[in-house]
């Protein structure tokens, strides 16, 4: 008798454990299926807006004095009569404000909520080369005249098919000295915005920021010669951005 007891409430506890088990199992089965459906129902993420930034290395120096005064040739003379300074300060703004150099200032004043694309995915392209480069390099000049012709007929720079994508290029950073205008620095800026379909909204031109230190007379000067450059470079973007982008907005002819 004992032992059939026993073997009733070894069944009962094996029962109620059986029972326990189908529960649990059903009510992984059902969150499972939960998750699954969750999921399923959950809209596909929206691609990250892309901006594509082109720094430069395209730096250009003009000096001018009395001589251009005198017509064409006066201005050649005085170009050939400046060829050495003119050289040096494009060596100088070169080591000053090279392309790290320009992104790092670009930050510093939050460029990308300036261009309006805050929320925007970088993606740092090679520098715009300058004329002596492409010159020296066949190869380069041909790759430069394609970007310049995707450029007039308004295409990508790059690969990228993103529906939701900019283009921020810095064309020229150039120093521009004359008898009655001083020193200036002016950088070459262009933002392209794909963003809106069809061809892009382009915004293009320069402004110029006056210089008094750079280039630097003395070593003693070299601190704040670079310091002001960089200043100017970023003041530059800032009166472009606010001078360019909200009132030149020509579209271009097509799009990719």
């Amino acid at each position: 008798m004992k032992w059939q007891t026993a073997m009733a409430l070894a069944a009962l506890g094996f029962g109620q454990g059986a029972q326990a088990m189908a529960q649990a199992t059903a009510a992984e089965t059902l969150a499972a299926a939960a998750t699954v459906t969750g999921a399923e129902a959950a809209p596909p993420a929206a691609p990250t807006c892309e901006l594509h930034v082109f720094p430069t290395e395209n730096y250009i120096g003009f000096n001018s004095g009395l001589l251009s005064g005198f017509g064409i040739v006066g201005a050649v003379a005085d170009e050939a009569a400046h060829k050495d300074r003119v050289a040096t300060v494009k060596d100088l703004m070169k080591d000053y404000l090279g392309p790290e150099v320009q992104l790092a200032e670009l930050e510093k004043v939050n460029y990308r909520a300036r261009l309006g694309v805050a929320d925007y995915k970088v993606v740092i392209e090679p520098p715009t080369p300058s004329a002596d480069a492409i010159k020296a390099d066949p190869a380069l000049k041909a790759k430069v005249k394609a970007l310049n012709a995707d450029l007039k007929a308004g295409k990508r720079l790059t690969a990228s098919t993103n529906p939701c994508y900019a283009e921020f290029l810095l064309v020229s950073v150039f120093y521009f000295k004359a008898m009655m205008y001083g020193s200036n620095l002016l950088v070459g800026t262009q933002f392209r915005d794909f963003s809106k379909g069809g061809a892009p909204v382009v915004s293009i031109g320069a402004v110029k920021n006056p210089l008094e230190v750079f280039p630097p007379k003395s070593a003693d000067k070299v601190d704040a010669a670079k310091a002001e450059l960089r200043d100017a470079f970023a003041k530059d973007f800032l009166e472009w951005a606010d001078k360019k982008l909200k009132d030149d907005k020509a579209p271009a002819k097509a799009a990719r």
